[in-house]
This record gives structure tokens, C-alpha cells and sequence, in this order.
């Protein structure tokens, strides 16, 4: 959060002189000629962590000013006064700062006065932050933690006019945070410190009954009652599985009294974690279910410890826990005000959207954080435009929504995947500490993009729209040709050697997804070659931290059975006997080869139809007219989805017949979900809802009524247990599926859309390889055998075939459609287009 007392007026002299403007402060030169206008000063109490921030002042300031900056002990009247409020006697002018409270203790002030700079903070914590601030507000950027990716701006004058005080707006930014067995820890904490990510807070929120187990072994093997009842059984089944019978007293004094040794051990010791240990084997005793929910269960064993370790006077302790798999759902107890949940945005049971889940627990408690998951290696395997973290749109868009909803606190997965997402997580940086920066995206990446690439900013750009906003489905041929390109063209456009780095670590990142991709489509010897060189490659370019080169070494390997490796292949294996590695860096002719034959390999695959934009103001097509076609066949679904319905005035009653539960051994997730809308309702609200069908397998009927008249939105969810909606004959019920809402239905499906008169081309976007496209007569415009891979389709439409219904007959996969209404349905009395469509094509 900015308390905006100061603006950027000019910049100039290369990175140039910079100036703030601010009533309540005065100007001031801190460097000028070559020649420091004064010290870096810290009180003689000041701890060492304020010492080590000074000393890295004092560094940066010489490096971008050419002048000598010392350090020396002093008051704060005058120098560059870099410390804790408090070590500072008789600060001037007093600022009211509360390091007790967590959402003040990184608070800092930045202010100039004639004879120098205050750099104040709460806390050394935020003296870190106050230090790389003024840095950055000199020019300084670490966009990515290898040197490579820092930028030290050089300019001999330096004045600033500048009052300024900051606070962040999520107390707790754990993430993006470094693979759980990253390489660069070091290289991480870096890179957090010089983008004010280190918290002052810690919430301690990972998987701890294992933890516990651990550290009370004795007491576990004395009374194995205290294990969950699972299959009949209560037994240890491994440290990250293992549950509680949480019902039984003692066990529940047993964790109470845990907490209380860990935080009578360490005083300062501010929150422990009493989220469950990983997946299912939940107790299954009588006892516990007479507890309530998985939930229930979860939160009173939480609110217990709680209430024990605040009781001791040792200031307040908060224990941590997730809203994540089977304890994600909402709980019916109300959660101890110490307790702070992280709400998971993934692995979520029960069938609730994420803004179901925050809505429910904000009601049973007052204070709430984010699971989120920047990057998971095993779902995004490096490869662009995979993950959140590198998804522009998503990161805008949702952390501040987050934190308008009350979240304060964020934990979030990811791997070292600063090719794919390096943008995204730079940007998550600044928006963790101020959500108002979202209004401002823009000019953050054209920061990004000029001191990063400076004269080959377009073609960078170009690059990363690709990566991290271009909303646009391609194939991995395109992806690829586009990539290599927008790098050739970036170097022709500079001969500085630190752009030409940077370059080289995308060229690299490149080659790497060029290769993935080629084994992830290979089978055979062909697949033992791919993924020797896909292993190979990820090892060689570690230390560019482009992709997380360890769980690829590790994982991919593992979990293919279609592969092998060597005797002498293992991670700890040296190189000179494991014959898979090398530390060989690649030279500045093997990158340009390599650009130069992904260049001859690829091409762009340029769009030779336009796109059509179609409102979302739907009405039946029945003013079309339109004939009556064999009915299609919708398949079934998984996870979340919806579709628009049309209520006459004599009849606003959905009856459908939902089943739930069609994969069997995923019936544990929760019963199915459904919620009705209506565009009428102004408290946006569902007009109807249901959550009554279990996942068993069995049909059962559920009647859904509205106030409303007219167009409503239908959405249903399950656990992907995979459920089927069956409706009345010639209820309408149709599907929109574009590139960035597309309708994903489960196995083969037949389905019709619209093509309207004076159209020329059908044409879209392709998840699935089999099916047919065909034309109003039944003749086939397309085979979508013939893609090879995901990609764009398009078919010309034959003289008399516009103005009509034309089907996708045997479908899998998704059918995005890009010059036509997008909007599917198995019948013409089931279809709704767009209003303009249907008053232009009517009768």
C-alpha cells in the first residue's frame, strides 16, 4: 500500500537524475562529480542486519554514482540515516510507527531534509525493504535472482525531494517463494530481499502431522488409539499421510501440549502450523464423525492449541492451516480468532468455486490467506503459458481481488521457472505489496521491457505478450517459430553485452521448450533419445534458473515407464561419473546456432481469417427458423462448467436429471454442485441453487426455479468425479466455447453451432485430433484427424450452406470457434445465438 506523497517528475542523465515532489520535504543532492555529498549513517545500537542493509546502501549508491559512500555510526541529523526508529534518538520529525502490530511492522519512511535522508522503519525487516525502495526508485532492478537479470543504472548526480511512507498490503508474501527442492536458495532470498518480499511475519501453514508424530513417537507407539480409524485399521501409513482420531481427548492434549513445548522452546516464535498432513485417511470412527465435517474436525483441533499457546503471556501466536482437499470445504464452527486460513486455489473437494470457499470461511473467521500455486513443475513442466505465475491477466486480476476480499496473507507453489513465468513473478512482487499497482500494469512491464532490453524492447515485447498476456491458442510449431524469431530480431536491434545475455538465457529457455515438446510427442527409441536430451539440456543451463532443472533431472524420468536411465544417473552422482551431466556452458556461436535452426525448423503460423466478435445477449434461434436436425449428444463433464438456459414467462422451472460419481473411485469428492443466475438478479446471487446429489452413480432429479424470466446462466461443479445433466426435450441449453471460455465436454460428443448469412469462413481452434466438421447437408469440411496437434482449423463455406446448421459429429477435445457464433447446442431448439444474429438473419 503507497501512501503517495511522491511522484516521478524527470529522469535524466542515463538513467539520470531523479526527482520527487512533496510539500513536506525539501530537496537534496546525495551525489554529484564523482563526489558523495555524505555518508550512510546507523546508530551505535543498530543490529546487524541494519549494518549489513547500510553497507549494501553505501555499495549500490557508489556503483551508480561513481562517488565513495561510507558508512559510519551517528544520529540521524544528518547523512543518508539508514535504522530502526528506535535506535535513533530524538528522530525528527517523530513518525507513529507499531512494530507490534503484523500489519505495521514492515512500515518505513522515506524522507529528505537539507542535510540529508532519513531511511526509518519499524523493524530492521523494513529498513531491508526502505533500502532496496530508495534503490529502486533510483533505477536499480533485480527482475530475475541471477546477475544477469540486474539492473544497476549509472548517473553521477542524484537528487531527490522525497517524503514517503509504505506499508505492504499482504503482511505475508510467501510466494513466489523457490521450488521445494530448488538449487538456488541463496539466489531466492535475494532476489526476495531486493524486492521487499521477506516478511516480518512468518505464518507457519505446511503439512504438521507428521511433524508431530515425529516428535512423539513414544507416545504414538504407547497409544496407536490415537492414529485415525481408516478401513478398520489405526496405524502409522507414513509421515505425510497419517491422520488423527481427533475425537479422542488424548490426542487432542497431546497436540495442545506440543504447541505449548515448541512455543515455551522458542518465545519469539510467532505461529506454528496445524494443517493436516497430505492427502486422504481420514478417521473414520463413529466418534469423529459425530465431530462434524473433515473440516469441523480440523478447525477445533486448530482452535484448540490455539487458545493453550495464547494463554502462556508470551504475546500473540497464531496457528496456521489450509482450506485445501478434504478440509477445504466451509466449516460449521466458528474458527478461534489466532487461527489464520489459507484458502487453496487448487485441490479443492467438495464442488465449491474458490470464491464459494473464501465467502464461507470469511464467515467463520477474521483472518484468511492464499494458497495459490504460481507453478507446479509436474502440471507446467517449464513450458509457456502453462501456469498462473506467468499469466499476466490472472495475477491483475486476481491478487487484488484476494485482498479485497480480506486476504492478507499469501502462500504460493512454484518452481524455478523464470523463463515460462520470470515477468509474472516479478510483477507478483510489486502487487503483494501494493494491489493498486494493477491499475499501473502497463508501465511495469515497459519498465521491464527498456532496462531489460533497452533498443530491443519492441521484439521483447512482442515476445512476452506471447508468453504472458497473448490470450491466443497456438501450436506448438507457431509457438515456437514465433520465439526463436522475436529473439534474432531483438539482437540485430543492440550490441550491448548485458542485453545479449539476457537474450541468451531466453535462446536457451527456448531450445529447452523446443526439445520438451519434441519428447513429449515421441515414442520409441525416439522417446529415449528426447528424453535424454530434454535431461541433458535442463542440467546444463541450471544455473540460468530459466527452468527447475532439478525436478526435471528428477521427476521426468520417473515418472515415464516408457524410458530409462543409467546405473550411474542418480542427482547426487558427480559428473565425472554420471554420464548425463555437464557443466559446459554454452558458447555465443552454440546459442546463435541454435537460434538460426529453430528459426529453419519452425514457421509462424499466420491466421488468414479474421476473428468475429459475438455479444453475450442470447435469445433462442427460434425466430431462424430453423430445421429440425437429429438430436447430438453432449457427452458428460468434469470439474466446473456452464451453459445458458431461456425461461419463457409461463414457465421459469429447470427439471434436470443429474447423475454424479461416474468415475468411481473418485466418489469421495464432495456432491455435485449446481447454482442458477440470472442477469435480472442485481444482487448477483444464484436465483436458485442445489448440492443434493451424491456422487454414487445414480440418477436423481433436481428442480431449479427462477423469479425470472429471459436468459440465465446455468454452472455446475463436482469434484472430477465426472457428472452427467440430462434435460428435458428441447429445453434450451447451449454451450459457449471460445479461446478464452472454452466448452470442454468429456469424450465424444456431437454438437451444432450457427453459421450466419454472407459468412465465408468456419474457422477456430482445435484441442482434439478425431471428429468431423460438417456442413448443413452432412458433408464433411473438415477432418480433424488431419491436425496433427492442437491447432487452428478453418473450412470455407460452400455456396447455400450459410444461413444454416453446421455440427462437430464425433468430437473429443475442445472446438473454439472464431468466425462464428460460438455457442453450441444438440438442436436448433436448444441453440441460443446473440441477438444481433438473430434479428439480422431472421425472416
Amino acid at each position: 500500500m503507497r501512501n503517495r506523497l511522491g511522484r516521478i517528475v524527470t529522469a535524466a542523465v542515463c538513467w539520470a537524475m531523479v526527482n520527487y515532489v512533496a510539500a513536506a520535504s525539501e530537496p537534496v543532492t546525495l551525489a554529484s562529480g564523482g563526489n558523495a555529498s555524505f555518508p550512510v549513517v546507523v546508530a551505535p545500537e543498530a543490529g546487524q542486519r541494519v549494518r549489513v542493509a547500510a553497507a549494501e546502501l553505501a555499495d549500490y549508491l557508489s556503483r551508480i554514482s561513481g562517488a565513495e559512500f561510507e558508512v559510519q555510526e551517528g544520529s540521524a541529523d544528518r547523512g543518508l540515516a539508514v535504522g530502526v526508529f528506535r535506535d535513533f534518538e530524538g528522530l525528527e520529525p517523530t513518525h507513529d510507527f507499531h512494530p507490534q502490530e503484523i500489519a505495521r511492522r514492515e512500515e518505513y519512511r522515506l524522507r529528505t531534509h537539507p542535510l540529508g535522508l532519513q531511511i526509518i522503519g519499524a523493524t530492521e525487516t523494513a529498513v531491508e525493504h526502505a533500502v532496496w525502495d530508495l534503490l529502486h526508485r533510483l533505477g536499480y532492478r533485480m527482475f530475475f535472482p541471477t546477475e544477469t537479470w540486474e539492473i544497476i543504472p549509472q548517473t553521477e548526480t542524484i537528487t531527490l525531494t522525497l517524503d514517503v511512507t509504505e506499508t505492504p498490503d499482504f503482511y505475508n508474501r510467501s510466494g513466489p517463494r523457490g521450488a521445494g527442492r530448488t538449487l538456488y536458495r541463496d539466489a531466492w532470498q535475494t532476489w526476495h530481499r531486493r524486492n521487499r518480499m521477506t516478511p516480518a511475519f512468518t505464518l507457519r501453514t505446511g503439512h504438521a502431522y507428521g511433524s508431530i508424530i515425529r516428535r512423539n513417537r513414544a507416545a504414538f507407539d504407547a497409544h496407536p488409539e490415537y492414529y485415525a480409524l481408516v478401513d478398520g485399521q489405526r496405524e502409522f501409513v507414513g509421515g505425510n499421510l497419517t491422520k488423527f482420531c481427533i475425537a479422542n481427548p488424548g490426542l487432542r492434549e497431546l497436540v495442545v501440549e506440543d504447541s505449548l513445548q515448541i512455543i515455551q522452546q522458542n518465545p519469539e516464535q510467532e505461529s506454528i502450523s496445524l494443517d493436516p498432513s497430505d492427502g486422504g485417511n481420514w478417521c473414520e470412527c463413529t466418534d469423529c464423525e459425530r465431530m462434524g465435517s473433515v473440516s469441523d474436525r480440523v478447525v477445533l483441533l486448530a482452535n484448540e492449541s490455539a487458545e493453550a499457546i495464547n494463554a502462556l503471556g508470551l504475546g500473540p501466536k497464531y496457528v496456521g492451516i489450509y482450506a485445501y482437499a478434504q478440509h477445504s470445504p466451509p466449516p460449521r464452527v466458528d474458527v478461534h480468532p489466532r487461527v489464520i486460513v489459507s484458502i487453496a486455489t487448487s485441490f479443492i473437494r467438495g464442488g465449491y468455486t474458490v470464491e464459494e470457499l473464501i465467502e464461507g470461511w470469511s464467515a467463520r473467521t477474521e483472518m484468511i490467506g492464499i494458497r495459490e500455486y504460481h507453478d507446479v513443475h509436474t502440471w507446467s513442466r517449464d513450458l509457456p503459458r502453462r501456469a498462473r505465475g506467468g499469466d499476466v491477466a490472472y495475477l491483475r486480476e486476481r491478487l487484488p481481488y484476494f485482498h479485497q476480499q480480506g486476504a492478507r496473507f499469501m502462500n504460493s507453489e512454484n518452481a524455478d521457472s523464470w523463463g515460462a513465468n520470470g515477468l509474472g513473478y516479478w510483477l507478483s512482487a510489486i502487487l503483494l505489496w501494493d494491489v493498486g499497482a494493477a491499475e499501473e500494469i502497463d508501465t511495469y512491464i515497459d519498465d521491464f521491457l527498456e532496462k531489460s532490453f533497452g533498443a530491443a524492447r519492441e521484439p521483447m515485447r512482442a515476445f512476452y505478450e506471447m508468453l504472458n498476456r497473448d490470450p491466443t491458442r497456438r501450436s506448438n510449431e507457431d509457438l515456437l517459430a514465433r520465439m526463436y524469431r522475436r529473439l534474432a530480431e531483438a539482437r540485430e536491434l543492440t550490441d550491448d553485452p548485458a542485453v545479449h545475455a539476457r537474450l541468451d538465457d531466453l535462446a536457451l529457455y527456448t531450445r529447452y521448450v523446443e526439445l520438451y515438446l519434441a519428447y513429449q510427442d515421441a515414442s520409441g527409441a525416439a522417446r529415449q533419445a528426447a528424453v535424454e536430451d530434454v535431461i541433458r539440456f535442463a542440467y546444463r543451463i541450471r544455473d540460468t534458473m530459466m527452468v527447475t532443472s532439478r525436478s526435471t533431472y528428477t521427476n521426468v524420468p520417473a515418472r515415464d515407464r516408457n524410458v530409462s536411465v543409467p546405473e550411474e544417473y542418480g542427482w547426487d552422482v558427480p559428473e565425472d561419473r554420471n554420464p548425463w551431466k555437464s557443466s559446459e556452458p554454452f558458447s555465443a556461436d552454440e546459442i546463435r546456432t541454435l537460434v538460426q535452426a529453430g528459426i529453419e525448423n519452425h514457421q509462424e503460423t499466420d491466421l488468414d481469417f479474421e476473428p468475429v466478435e459475438y455479444s453475450e445477449e442470447l435469445v433462442p434461434a427460434t425466430a431462424l427458423q430453423l430445421p429440425e436436425v437429429p438430436a447430438g449428444d453432449l457427452g458428460s463433464f468434469r470439474g466446473h462448467h456452464a451453459a445458458y438456459t431461456w425461461f419463457p414467462e409461463d414457465d421459469r422451472e429447470l427439471v434436470l436429471q443429474v447423475t454424479g460419481g461416474l468415475i468411481a473411485h473418485f466418489r469421495n469428492r464432495g456432491n455435485v454442485r449446481l447454482s442458477l443466475y440470472s442477469p435480472d438478479e442485481v444482487t448477483l446471487e444464484p436465483v436458485a441453487q442445489d448440492d443434493t446429489t451424491p456422487p454414487d452413480g445414480e440418477e436423481y432429479e433436481v428442480v431449479l426455479r427462477s423469479p425470472y424470466r429471459g436468459l440465465h446462466r446455468l454452472e455446475w461443479s463436482d469434484g472430477s468425479d465426472r457428472t452427467r445433466l440430462v434435460w428435458p426435450e428441447n429445453q434450451p441449453m447451449t454451450l459457449r466455447s471460445t479461446p478464452d471460455d472454452p466448452a470442454r465436454p468429456h469424450g465424444r460428443w456431437t454438437l451444432y453451432f450457427y453459421v450466419p448469412r454472407g459468412t465465408e469462413t468456419v474457422a477456430g481452434f482445435s484441442t482434439g485430433t478425431s471428429g468431423d466438421l460438417r456442413d448443413a447437408d452432412g458433408a464433411l469440411q473438415f477432418d480433424f484427424a488431419d491436425l496433427q496437434e492442437p491447432g487452428y482449423f478453418q473450412a470455407p463455406v460452400p455456396a447455400g450452406q450459410d444461413g444454416r446448421l453446421w455440427r462437430f459429429e464425433r468430437s473429443q477435445g475442445s472446438r473454439m470457434l472464431m468466425t462464428v457464433p460460438p455457442y453450441l447446442a444438440r438442436n436448433a431448439a436448444e441453440l441460443l445465438l446473440p441477438r444481433e444474429v438473430v434479428l439480422q438473419d431472421a425472416p
